[in-house]
């Protein structure tokens, strides 16, 4: 079954008509801007022991290509999937979240991903564009029956909230 991709277009204030919008695949073109965010990114240095931890248990992540479109795989897990922040026409990804559903009552955000540019100390930190792709996975994953909350792999030593529930192992990027 073909899904659709997820389109959300969203206006940040004072970036002068950039807008954000969330999409379930990247352009080909854009190769080079994905794996600068998953492979290369400067904020992963924050969270390194979780990503280890996380390659460790599910797999590394791999860009794949289905034509004129790019994704993220993780290991062998058949049931990934992936979100991604678009930053204006451009088609450059901005942020990227990899989820997975292990069981029927919840989500499990294997990876998270922002450029260091929004990030927090970046210049474009006002933006919150890490809370505001966390709360399109959560919007997107409404629409799957029985899911009951969400889990992020990377918290680690944080209080779990009745919203946001810690996950077995984690860490906040």
């Amino acid at each position: 079954m073909m899904r659709r991709p997820l389109a959300l277009r969203v206006r940040p204030a004072g970036t002068m008509g950039q807008h954000i919008t969330f999409e379930s695949h990247v352009p080909a073109a854009q190769r080079s801007a994905l794996e600068a965010l998953v492979f290369f990114n400067s904020c992963q240095e924050r969270v390194a022991d979780c990503i280890a931890s996380a390659v460790e248990e599910f797999g590394s992540p791999e860009i794949v290509s289905d034509r004129t479109r790019l994704r993220i795989r993780i290991g062998d897990l058949h049931d990934v999937q992936t979100l991604f922040a678009i930053e204006g026409d451009r088609g450059r990804p901005v942020g990227v979240a990899v989820y997975t559903r292990p069981g029927l009552q919840h989500i499990t955000v294997l990876h998270l991903g922002i450029l260091p540019e929004y990030a927090s100390g970046g210049r474009r930190a006002g933006e919150q564009l890490l809370l505001r792709l966390l709360r399109e996975v959560k919007r997107s994953t409404r629409h799957m029956k029985g899911v009951r909350r969400l889990e992020l792999y990377y918290i680690k030593d944080r209080t779990s909230t009745t919203r946001w529930r810690e996950a077995r192992k984690a860490a906040v990027v």
